[in-house]
């Protein structure tokens, strides 16, 4: 089984914030106002209770999620980290070019790996958190899905991150450097929606802790 902990926070993004998110979407000088202000009206991230999902269940929303087809990446992950972190070596038939090294530098992981679980962790919250069902998977644009919930109509964008460390401050710095492309596409979204729906964001960042600890961060955007 793999253990999911989870936090959660929620912005609340009101008049001003949002014309300045709109101003720093095409002028990088506004991003550090942005930044400083979400940080003063953002909630503390608060911890969720932890789940515990079966691997299988994992694959399954990878095949669901995933923008891109990806092959075995919790074993592919598995093996990096055996790698990684206890110097095993390389199974046979394992790419030599990719994970060999001449000095002692960090080794990435498998990128299309990591994204995947990432967006299958997108997939596991938007169903168990949110009650939220499919709509639309774009490949090759943004979002990385658009969900609704069936009991009050309301309409998820969400946007997977992910990444392998020992740390979750890395995946919230990830997040947060995501906030001002993200915060003026809900922002459009809503203003160009005229049905009464709500339109909610989702930014999800998960963290491959070890092959059986994972970690999702979620920020949930409200206009």
């Amino acid at each position: 089984m793999i253990e999911l902990s989870l936090e959660k926070r929620c912005l609340q993004i009101d008049a001003i914030t949002g014309a300045i998110a709109q101003a720093a979407y095409s002028r990088s000088a506004m991003k550090p106002e942005l930044m400083e202000r979400l940080e003063q009206l953002s909630a503390p991230y608060s911890p969720l209770p932890s789940w515990s999902v079966h691997p299988n269940t994992i694959r399954a929303l990878v095949r669901r999620y995933s923008e891109q087809a990806a092959f075995y990446p919790l074993e592919e992950i598995s093996q990096w980290i055996a790698y990684q972190r206890y110097g095993l070596f390389l199974l046979p038939g394992y790419q030599p070019l990719f994970y060999s090294r001449t000095e002692h530098k960090p080794v990435s992981p498998n990128k299309s790996a990591i994204a995947a679980i990432g967006e299958a962790c997108l997939g596991l919250v938007i169903q168990y958190l949110y009650q939220g069902r499919l709509l639309a998977r774009p490949v090759g644009d943004y979002p990385d899905a658009v969900c609704e919930c069936p009991t009050d109509h309301t309409l998820y964008l969400a946007e997977a991150k992910a990444t392998a460390a020992k740390s979750v401050d890395d995946i919230k710095s990830v997040m947060n450097s995501e906030l001002p492309r993200f915060i003026p596409f809900i922002l459009a979204a809503n203003s160009l929606d005229n049905s009464p729906n709500k339109i909610l964001g989702l930014l999800v960042g998960t963290t491959v802790l070890s092959s059986q600890q994972f970690h999702c961060s979620i920020s949930e955007v409200r206009v």
